[in-house]
């Protein structure tokens, strides 16, 4: 009876955790050992093997955890709110346990031309450097994650739109 309180407790505490934002099966799977380790009086090992398997199943099951959602969320989020490029993003998400079909799914979701207008919008805040520092620069954005290919057309965009608005004063 104390054990499947003990078990229903964990389970309890693991659903609200996952309920804040959405894990990664490793993340959760990390807060599980914590869970067992935390608890009065820890299950032996293969009890708590069992107790694993069985919260990791009904977390899926109630879709605390998915992998693929997750993956969505943080490529959204990362490329919406603090402009990662897609390298960077699929890094971060491997990171965090997410690999493979699952993260690439999520990186091709956002549009490539959406991840070249992110590039072309931080290269144009940082405009007044390029002169000076254009490698600098350069840098930068591709540590944002941004690939080569997507660092040279931008830096194109942001020198043809000086350009343009240089000619246009004269």
């Amino acid at each position: 009876m104390k054990e499947k309180k003990a078990q229903t407790a964990g389970l309890a505490r693991l659903q609200k955790w996952c309920g804040v934002r959405d894990r990664t099966e490793r993340e959760v799977r990390e807060k599980m050992r914590e869970v067992l380790a935390k608890m009065a009086t820890p299950p032996s090992t293969s009890r708590a093997e069992a107790w694993s398997e069985d919260w990791m199943t009904a977390l899926r099951e109630d879709h605390y955890v998915d992998d693929a959602r997750c993956a969505e969320s943080y490529t959204r989020v990362h490329h919406e709110h603090k402009s990662w490029g897609p390298l960077k993003i699929k890094a971060g998400l491997a990171s965090r346990g997410v690999g493979g079909k699952e993260a690439d799914r999520a990186i091709q979701a956002i549009p490539e031309d959406q991840w070249q207008a992110s590039a072309n919008r931080l290269l144009a805040r940082r405009e007044d450097e390029l002169e000076a520092n254009q490698n600098r620069v350069i840098r930068w954005l591709m540590q944002r994650g941004f690939p080569q290919r997507m660092v040279w057309t931008a830096l194109d965009h942001v020198t043809k739109t000086a350009r343009r608005e240089a000619g246009g004063d004269s």
